[in-house]
């Protein structure tokens, strides 16, 4: 064996190889840049239909609304009150105030900041009352679930949609036996509306009392509908 040169490099140690680094990675397939880029396109793709639905959707509108001093022959709820009794009432009269102005603060929310008013009506005998909600943007239609009639055994759904001309009411019906027609003194209606772009109405019962015709309270909103808009 030849002194010096090593056994397991029969020819002598190999010269020295240069460093290997790793290839460098494409641009895109770097997990920080990946990350931006997927940031970006996910604001794209939320922001682009958002400004096309501003540009061409039904946008909320701040102009402001102020409800009906009358509506359908009653007056607000709380000049009714104060005629019967203004002194006793005041602690009603103050719920009502709070109540209203709590509620319509909830719709506009519920809408984006548009424009909206709550208001109570009552007649002079404090025994029939509605509530006016109106919001200056579109909504769904109503609509009432579906109910099997013939496997209840009744004449008609407890909740029915019936429309009016461009108003829609949920009546409730009350139990019939089929083939016979709900009795219409315990039938009510439980709300009416009318949507359209930039404008909601609608007339929720507050109490049974003169609230059985679904096309008196159509009439009442078509009335709404003409002084709001």
């Amino acid at each position: 064996m030849t002194e010096g040169l090593s056994q397991e490099f029969p020819g002598g140690p190999p010269p020295p190889q240069p460093p290997q680094y790793p290839a460098p990675r494409p641009p895109l397939a770097r997990p920080m840049i990946a990350g931006l880029l997927g940031v970006l396109v996910g604001a794209f793709l939320v922001g682009v239909p958002w400004l096309v639905l501003s540009l061409w959707g039904d946008t909320p509108s701040g102009r402001s609304l102020t409800a009906p001093a009358n509506l359908g022959g009653l007056g607000r709820a709380q000049d009714a009150i104060a005629k019967v009794d203004a002194q006793r009432g005041k602690p009603q009269i103050d719920r009502i105030d709070k109540t209203d102005r709590e509620t319509g603060a909830r719709v506009s929310a519920a809408y984006g900041g548009a424009a909206a008013v709550v208001q109570d009506y009552q007649d002079d005998r404090l025994l029939r009352s509605f509530q006016l909600i109106a919001v200056r943007a579109s909504s769904p239609e109503l609509f009432a679930p579906f109910e099997d009639v013939q496997a209840l055994g009744v004449a008609k759904p407890s909740t029915e949609l019936v429309r009016v001309g461009d108003v829609a009411c949920l009546l409730h019906n009350d139990p019939a036996a089929p083939g016979s027609t709900p009795d219409p003194d315990r039938s009510f209606v439980l709300s009416c509306q009318r949507t359209g772009p930039g404008l909601t109405v609608t007339v929720r019962s507050l109490a049974t009392e003169g609230n059985r015709d679904p096309q008196e309270l159509a009439g009442i909103v078509e009335q709404a509908w003409k002084e709001l808009g």
